[in-house]
C-alpha cells in the first residue's frame, strides 16, 4: 500500500515536469525559428539639433534677441519639463507690433518675459499631430498673472487654442502664418507667426457691459437671477461671467453665443419690459427635485429656458469635464467649421442622485454661406454669426443678430 502511493506521486511529478522541460527545450532552440531581419535598419530622421541650436539657426532675430534678454532659457529650465511648443513672431511681426530692436534693447527683462511667455507652452505639439486634429488644441502657456480683484486665488493662466485650417496655422481663431513652416528641435516645435500674439485683457462680463448692443441680454440675466432668490443654483447665475471662471482648479473657460438687442427684437422682445413680463410667467418658481431618472434638477425661468444653451448651460465655476479631467470647451470659428462633434457634445457626465448630464444644446453647420447655428433638435432655420472670435479671459464670444434660439 505504501509503495503504491509513492509510485503514484512520482507519476504525477513526471506528468507536471514534462511540459516545463518541453518549453525549456523550445526556448533553447529559439534561434532556429526566429525569422531573419528583412531589409536595412531604418535610420532616425527626426530633429538632431537642440532648441538653442535651432533658434540660433533660425531667421527670427528680434525673437532671439528678446529671448536672450528675458533669460527664457532659465525660465524653461525652471518649468520642469523638456518639451515645448513655441510661437515665434517674425522680425516683420515684431516691427508691426512696435517692437523694434531698439525698443527690445530698452525693455526690461520682466517686460520681455511677459511678452514671450504668452508665446510658449510646456506641451509639445508636432505639426504632423496638429494636422490630424479636427479643430484646435488647447495649450497652457508659461504666462500667469495675479489679476486685480482676485487676491488669494491661484494666478490666472493664459491659454492658446491652435490648429491647422486650410493652408494656415490658426491661433485663437485667427490665421497667424502659412502652414508648413515649423522648425523641429529635439525638445520643441517652433511655429513662426506673422503677428505678435495678443493676450486677452477683458472678461466676458466687462466686454458685455462695455457695448450697448448687449443691454437687453444683461437685463435678461439680471431679471432671471433676481427671480431665483435663494433658489438660484450657484452654477446658473447668468451674470457670473467674470474672470473668476478662468482661475483656480475648479474653474474653466467656455463659449458664449450672445444675442444683440436686435436679436431680441426679432424674436418679439422689443423692450426690457417685454423680457420682464415673459419671465413673470415662470412665477412662482418651484423647488428643486428629482426627475424620473433620479437626476437632481433645478427649476428655470422662461427666459433661462431660451438663453441657457447660449452659454453651454453653465458658466465657468461649474467647469466642464469628461469624468477624468477638466476640458476647455472654447470653440473658435475655424474649429466650428470642421469639428462636427461639438453639436450635442457631452460637457459633463451625469450621476444618479446628482446633476443630470450636461449637453451642448446648440447645433453648428458649415456651408457655402459660412457657419450657421440653431438650437439642437430645432426645425428653425440656422442663424448666421454677426461677429466671431472675441477672445476673452474666460473664453470666447460669438455674436448673433438675427434672433434667439427659441425652444
Amino acid at each position: 500500500m505504501i509503495v503504491f502511493t509513492s509510485v503514484t506521486i512520482s507519476g504525477r511529478l513526471l506528468r507536471y515536469c514534462l511540459p516545463v522541460l518541453l518549453l525549456l527545450a523550445i526556448a533553447c532552440r529559439k534561434q532556429d525559428i526566429e525569422p531573419e531581419p528583412v531589409g536595412d535598419p531604418v535610420p532616425y530622421t527626426g530633429p538632431v539639433l537642440s532648441l538653442k541650436e535651432t533658434l540660433e539657426k533660425s531667421p527670427y532675430t528680434c525673437f532671439k534677441t528678446a529671448w536672450k534678454r528675458a533669460k527664457i532659457d532659465a525660465r524653461l529650465d525652471a518649468a520642469a519639463t523638456t518639451s515645448f511648443t513655441i510661437f515665434a513672431p517674425t522680425d516683420k511681426a515684431f516691427e508691426q507690433a512696435g517692437w523694434t530692436m531698439e525698443k527690445i534693447a530698452q525693455a526690461s527683462p520682466e517686460q520681455l518675459d511677459s511678452l514671450l511667455s504668452f508665446h510658449i507652452s510646456v506641451n509639445q505639439v508636432h505639426p504632423a499631430s496638429l494636422a490630424e486634429v479636427a479643430g484646435n488644441v488647447p495649450l497652457a502657456t508659461l504666462l500667469k498673472a495675479a489679476l486685480p480683484g482676485f487676491e488669494g486665488f491661484p494666478p490666472y493662466q493664459y491659454m492658446l487654442y491652435t490648429g491647422a485650417y486650410h493652408d494656415s496655422l490658426y491661433v485663437n481663431g485667427q490665421p497667424v502664418s502659412k502652414w508648413g513652416q515649423a522648425l523641429e528641435s529635439t525638445t520643441a516645435t517652433i511655429y513662426p507667426t506673422d503677428k505678435v500674439l495678443q493676450k486677452p485683457v477683458q472678461d466676458m462680463l466687462s466686454f458685455l457691459q462695455s457695448d450697448e448692443r448687449f443691454s437687453f441680454y444683461l437685463e435678461a440675466c439680471r431679471i432671471n437671477d433676481s427671480l431665483y432668490l435663494d433658489k438660484n443654483p450657484w452654477e446658473n447665475g447668468m451674470l457670473n461671467m467674470t474672470v473668476l471662471s478662468a482661475t483656480g482648479s475648479s474653474g474653466g473657460q467656455f463659449t458664449l453665443i450672445v444675442p444683440t438687442n436686435e436679436a431680441f427684437r426679432k424674436s418679439g422682445f422689443n423692450t426690457v419690459e417685454d423680457i420682464r413680463q415673459y419671465n413673470y410667467q415662470s412665477l412662482p418658481i418651484g423647488e428643486p427635485d428629482y426627475d424620473d431618472k433620479f437626476y437632481y434638477r433645478y427649476p428655470t425661468t422662461a427666459m433661462d429656458s431660451i438663453l441657457l444653451p447660449n452659454r453651454m448651460d453653465y458658466v465657468g465655476p461649474a467647469a466642464a469635464y469628461n469624468g477624468i479631467k477638466k476640458i476647455y470647451p472654447v470653440y473658435f470659428v475655424n474649429e466650428l467649421m470642421v469639428n462636427r462633434s461639438i453639436s450635442g457634445l457631452l460637457l459633463r457626465p451625469g450621476a444618479s442622485y446628482g446633476s443630470p448630464p450636461l449637453i451642448y444644446r446648440l447645433d453648428f453647420s458649415a456651408s457655402n454661406n459660412g457657419l450657421g447655428i440653431k438650437r439642437l433638435g430645432s426645425a428653425a432655420a440656422r442663424l448666421p454669426f454677426a461677429e466671431t472670435n472675441v477672445c476673452l479671459l474666460n473664453g470666447v464670444v460669438h455674436v448673433v443678430n438675427d434672433g434667439l434660439f427659441m425652444p
